[in-house]
């Protein structure tokens, strides 16, 4: 059996399928989809968070500006910023 890929989402999300869909997840296993899907959740999320954020940066006025300004400030926004987009994607990816 290949090795399941390894990431941020990829554990998500394999741990939304063991805890809320066994037997999709065993399904996925039995057909030998699970390991590509995994790896197309990591490249996908992991992409989509950081367009997110820079997204939201961009609205929210975060730029280079702020940084040179209050340094600080814009990490914490920045920050801020990413941990609700990687809260909203947890929740799509959980679905």
């Amino acid at each position: 059996m290949e090795e399941l890929p390894h990431g941020e989402w990829t554990d998500i999300r394999y741990n939304y399928l063991a805890e809320e869909k066994p037997d999709l997840l065993a399904a996925m296993q039995a057909n030998g989809e699970l390991i590509k899907h995994l790896q197309e959740v990591e490249d996908y999320y992991g992409e989509r968070l950081w367009d997110l954020v820079e997204s939201q940066m961009e609205r929210e006025g975060v730029d280079d500006e702020l940084k040179a300004r209050d340094p600080l400030g814009w990490v914490g926004r920045v920050n801020n910023i990413r941990a609700s987009v990687k809260e909203q994607l947890i929740a799509e990816i959980c679905q």
